[in-house]
């Protein structure tokens, strides 16, 4: 594989890994404030058995998607490392390429 193939290729599997990271990141972030604000917001409304139920619900969903959203990094934390390793490798067998002597 040329230089230049390698070096795209590594650039475009580092840019997901980041648009996937800032994903996660937001998919975090509305389980953390978004969905806990607006539970509270019902609770407020609404006084009930089935309010506390509901608002159990929604707590729990937020939590379901605080911990999704922290494995979807943690996968866009090793697509990235994955992608530094391969890009080494590729590296090193070029100059391996360049320089070995065929007896």
């Amino acid at each position: 594989m040329s230089l230049q193939t390698i070096e795209m290729h590594f650039a475009e599997v580092k840019q997901l890994s980041e648009q996937l990271a800032e994903l996660a990141r937001a998919l975090k972030s509305a389980g953390e404030d978004d969905l806990m604000r607006l539970a509270g917001e019902g609770r407020r409304c609404w006084i009930s058995e089935c309010s506390d139920v509901l608002s159990g619900k929604e707590v729990k969903l937020g939590m379901l998607l605080i911990s999704e959203a922290e494995r979807i990094l943690k996968i866009a934390e090793e697509m990235e490392e994955r992608a530094k390793k391969m890009y080494q490798a590729e590296m090193l067998s070029n100059q391996l390429a360049a320089v070995r002597i065929y007896l």
